[in-house]
């Protein structure tokens, strides 16, 4: 399983905002995107969550819509980056960090911030066209003419 903080790692190396000489993510300037992750994460990954292969249909009579249990948040100033992100490694490596990145970026860099929601989208979509379809009958409730 992928990590937050793996996912946080590759979105600030996608921001270039890491150290210069050390490549860490974690530094006096990236101290406001780590209070922020975890809450843009749980606004992202409920959308991907339906093209995960963690995905789980739930089968009961009541409208039944895909969620993965968020990521927990106890102190927003000393965030859980431990956590396991409930997707699939491929969509959480390939997808995520970009959708993390232009969130990030959506105030200081707007075109930067686009063309990484372009990536991230343009990585989904690549995602969804490779999915195995299954064959399987079609129901002719009127019967046939």
């Amino acid at each position: 399983m992928v990590t937050v903080q793996q996912v946080y790692d590759m979105a600030i190396h996608l921001m270039d905002e890491q150290n210069e000489s050390t490549g860490a993510t974690d530094t006096v300037d990236t101290t406001e995107y780590k209070y922020r992750t975890i809450s843009i994460l749980n606004s992202i990954i409920p959308a991907l969550y339906p093209y995960s292969g963690t995905y789980k249909d739930k089968t009961t009579k009541k409208s039944t819509r895909p969620s993965p249990e968020p990521l927990d948040v106890d102190d927003y100033s000393e965030p859980d980056f431990d956590q396991d992100i409930p997707l699939d490694d491929t969509l959480a490596f390939s997808v995520l960090p970009y959708m993390l990145a232009a969130q990030l970026l959506s105030v200081e860099n707007e075109s930067l911030a686009n063309w990484m929601q372009s990536r991230g989208t343009l990585n989904l979509n690549d995602l969804k066209n490779k999915v195995p379809a299954e064959f399987e009958t079609i129901e002719c409730p009127y019967g046939l003419f």
